[in-house]
């Protein structure tokens, strides 16, 4: 047989010897969190997981660039679903093998702080089930104690404002743990204290016998229900009411389980958390993307431990807290730092009208200012589009977020984001004379 011609030589040369290019990382060195890993609490002899991502465009000097740590809800659902679903930086994609940008990231003007919190959420493995905190007692000492871990990973952290945020079930850890932070601010050194500026609940679960009355009145009023169905509603509610009053915890969290599941059947709804969608928030990429070992291995996870979006062992601990209140703990907040509540219009898990059933009764001197105080149009800046409402008083600032369900940043990123940095840097519509974005609605 004839050599092949040296052409054809030179090409199959080229293809043995040139190497194929390396598939992309599956966390490019852009989306990397700043430090990462575990902060020990010593209580419990355990450790919380973290991700923590610096400002990329701070307006202030790096000390004094605020810091915030946001929580999720559940109980027993990851913080990491807030980052790469709702507010982080980077995204997982739909088909969950890659991250992508997010425009609209919380830590444009500050630092960003992440918490797998309570102990058996997400990366922050129990060590047994026993581990577990069942109250919110013990979930505050431990993010308190995961807090102090993590600003002793740089000295420049303690003097920096410091926020806490967090949405649905944190509606209860971000009023305790705040509360619980500045009873135990007096009693550390000043080089042991955290430099707490103010508190943020986004459709938050706070006063919960107040807030389990209202959804009759919602679905109702917005034409999702009937009369008739309203009534047995209210039964419903009003046998979760009963049970609360008597402090039969269980029995009272099984109760809202049940005036929760039948106005889901009553309405037909995808998802009582948005009422506008087709289909329930599509998360499961997340999952799909935190269980890959290279995951694990970018962001300093145990891989031995499989994450889930929310924990059911948590969820079974914490049963018997579902509706205990923390509205004292709101109320101490609010006599000593600034209070954001926000919620997306849409929802009807703890939408606005179970905020506002909580909230007209909370024992603090400034309630009847707020109460009388302007509801005024909020816009977003460029655009001028809609972004919702906010009323605002004091120490206390109310947002309506237009466009948007449970998740608000998920749903309305340009507000929520504008919305966050405004509040935090005190500018905008949250500017001591109210600012740009800012229409009476009078």
């Amino acid at each position: 047989m004839a050599p092949p011609p040296p052409a054809l030589l030179l090409l199959l040369l080229i293809a043995v010897t040139v190497p194929l290019s390396d598939p992309a990382p599956v966390f490019p060195d852009e989306a990397l969190p700043t430090k990462s890993g575990y902060l020990p609490i010593p209580p419990a002899n355990a450790s919380l997981f973290f991700a923590f991502y610096e400002a990329t465009q701070p307006l202030t000097a790096p000390a004094s660039t605020p810091l915030l740590l946001w929580l999720q809800g559940g109980p027993g659902c990851s913080s990491l679903l807030g980052n790469f679903f709702e507010l982080g930086p980077y995204f997982v994609t739909p088909d969950a093998e890659t991250l992508s940008p997010n425009p609209f990231a919380w830590n444009r003007r500050f630092g960003l702080l992440f918490i797998d919190s309570p102990l058996g959420t997400g990366f922050s493995a129990a060590p047994s089930p026993a581990d577990i905190p069942t109250n919110q007692s013990v979930i505050a000492a431990h993010i308190l104690a995961a807090l102090q871990s993590f600003l002793a990973l740089d000295p420049s952290f303690r003097a920096r404002p410091f926020f806490l945020a967090g949405e649905s079930y944190a509606g209860k850890y971000v009023p305790a743990t705040g509360a619980h932070i500045l009873d135990v601010n007096p009693t550390l050194p000043e080089a042991r204290r955290v430099n707490l500026r103010g508190v943020a609940i986004g459709n938050g679960l706070t006063h919960p016998v107040a807030q389990v009355a209202t959804h009759a009145d919602s679905a109702y009023f917005t034409g999702l229900i009937n009369a008739r169905q309203k009534r047995e509603l209210e039964e419903l509610q009003a046998e979760a009411v009963a049970l609360t009053r008597a402090e039969r915890w269980r029995e009272a969290s099984d109760a809202r389980g049940r005036v929760l599941s039948r106005l889901q059947n009553m309405t037909g709804l995808a998802t009582l958390y948005d009422a506008a969608k087709q289909r329930p928030y599509q998360t499961e990429p997340v999952a799909a993307f935190l269980n890959r070992a290279e995951a694990k291995a970018a962001l300093g996870a145990l891989g031995d431990v499989a994450w889930e979006e929310c924990s059911d062992a948590v969820g079974a601990a914490m049963h018997a807290d579902v509706m205990r209140s923390v509205r004292p703990e709101a109320e101490s907040l609010l006599r000593r730092t600034r209070v954001l509540l926000y919620q997306g219009v849409r929802d009807l898990m703890d939408g606005v009208v179970s905020t506002e059933a909580w909230l007209g009764g909370v024992g603090w001197h400034g309630l009847p200012a707020f109460l009388d105080a302007d509801r005024a149009v909020w816009r977003t800046r460029g655009d001028g589009e809609l972004a919702g409402y906010v009323q605002r008083s004091g120490a206390l600032s109310h947002a309506v977020v237009y466009g948007a369900g449970h998740l608000v940043p998920a749903d309305n990123g340009r507000a929520a984001q504008e919305m966050i940095e405004d509040w935090v840097l005190q500018a905008g519509p949250f500017g001591r004379r109210g600012g740009d974005g800012l229409r009476s609605a009078a």
